[in-house]
């Protein structure tokens, strides 16, 4: 590890600190100081080596995992599974706000939107009546710089918005902040399930990936006030390129 990092970090706020430590880590696994299948230094160990809290600690190395460089887990070491981070887009839930700031992090690359009568499978997804009307809008999910294809998108608006939707290809947000700004509707609950399976033939043409290859499914159903649903949205993404975190607090009383 890098002898003047400790200095390094004197200059920089606290809440940083976590992002040089992990910096620092990732070059000395990079450069072999910890080999594949090695464990790196403890918790206690790299406090002491940084002059940081165990909480900093912490947040660095939740950064190598998040590459794909350390396996962490509950009373064992942490072993280097890389030398180099992995390519994978890895989102990160903690509440509804960073749910929608997945949508912001990245762009809706939109192949076609056409108004649509659902049929019964679409329906059981939205939970709406069948037959009844929405705006279908589909596309590929990309990173901001467009070179990463994250998740194919297939998106139902109700099709009380349509009329919001008429240059939402020129929109650079997500979709459900074009709804609330145009309409005044607020989305106040968003009902996510995640499942398993097979990658559909037409979604892996779209992301140039293997049929059949493991994938997720993201279905979200965003609902108004009155519990009804505003939009839905069908996600696949690739298992092997996308990481999922959800953080789980303890409740203080």
């Amino acid at each position: 590890m890098d002898a003047k990092t400790p200095d390094a970090l004197a200059k920089v706020s606290e809440g940083s600190r976590y992002r040089v430590i992990a910096d620092d880590l990732t070059r000395a696994i990079g450069q072999g100081k910890f080999a594949v299948g090695q464990t790196v230094p403890t918790e206690a160990a790299l406090c002491a080596r940084y002059s940081v809290s165990r909480h900093t600690v912490r947040e660095a190395l939740r950064r190598l995992v998040d590459q794909g460089l350390i396996d962490r887990r509950r009373g064992s070491p942490s072993r280097v599974l890389a030398t180099a981070p992995q390519v994978a887009y890895v989102h990160r839930v903690d509440s509804l706000p960073e749910l929608f700031e997945y949508a912001r992090n990245t762009k809706l690359c939109i192949a076609d939107m056409k108004p649509v009568r659902i049929n019964e499978e679409e329906a059981e997804l939205i939970v709406a009546q069948a037959g009844s009307s929405w705006v279908r809008i589909r596309g590929i999910r990309r990173s901001m710089d467009g070179r990463d294809a994250i998740c194919s998108t297939v998106v139902f608006v109700h099709s009380r918005f349509q009329s919001a939707l008429h240059d939402v290809h020129q929109w650079s947000g997500p979709i459900y902040a074009l709804l609330e700004e145009r309409t005044g509707e607020v989305i106040t609950e968003v009902l996510q399930e995640i499942s398993a399976g097979p990658l559909p033939r037409k979604v892996a043409a779209g992301l140039s990936l293997r049929a059949g290859s493991p994938a997720l499914r993201f279905l979200r159903r965003y609902l108004d006030a009155s519990g009804g649903p505003m939009m839905t949205s069908v996600n696949w993404h690739a298992a092997a390129h996308f990481t999922y975190v959800v953080r789980l607090a303890r409740d203080r009383y």
